[in-house]
């Protein structure tokens, strides 16, 4: 297994076809969004930003700015919500399976919704779009349908998802 980021891969595993037989996974990530503050750490965080912010309320007590104390208490609330938001859409992710038969894209939603996209290996198309010199745009094409997947990902993990599964689909299809 390696890591990226925002990128797991698995080598050597296998999935189940719907005939219940296993087929070997040429290529298998979990595409997940990157949190840069562990949950422990927001906690550190969150009591840090609640002590200065209760000294800071302690103050305008003493000189008699009580009302302050209701700002300060809705700015620790606000800190609170954004980072439980952000833990929140934190659980997406995407998983990219390729077998000999099929390439396989599932989206998992933070509430659980799950969405599947299957593909033709010999058919599709892995697109990097450019958008400009800092931003790119990863999606697969096949058959007049476009999946646009790895937009949480950045720019450096999407080149190098795709540097990691063109050669496989390349193998697939014949080529050298």
């Amino acid at each position: 297994m390696t890591e990226h980021s925002g990128i797991v891969t698995n080598i050597g595993t296998s999935t189940e076809k719907e005939d219940g037989s296993k087929t070997p996974l040429l290529f298998d990530a979990v595409l997940y969004p990157h949190r840069s503050l562990s949950k422990k750490h927001f906690r550190i965080l969150l009591i840090t930003v609640t002590v200065i912010c209760g000294l800071a309320g302690l103050r305008f007590i003493a000189v008699g700015a009580w009302p302050v104390v209701l700002f300060v208490a809705a700015d620790i609330f606000f800190v609170w919500l954004a980072f439980m938001l952000s833990y929140r859409s934190g659980r997406l992710y995407e998983t990219l399976q390729l077998s000999d038969s099929d390439l396989i894209l599932t989206r998992v939603h933070p509430n659980g919704k799950v969405e599947n996209w299957r593909f033709e290996p010999y058919w599709a198309k892995l697109e990097l779009k450019e958008i400009d010199g800092d931003r790119n745009q990863l999606s697969i094409r096949s058959h007049g349908k476009r999946i646009t997947f790895g937009s949480f990902l950045t720019p450096a993990d999407r080149r190098s998802l795709v540097r990691a599964l063109k050669p496989e689909l390349f193998k697939l299809k014949g080529y050298s």
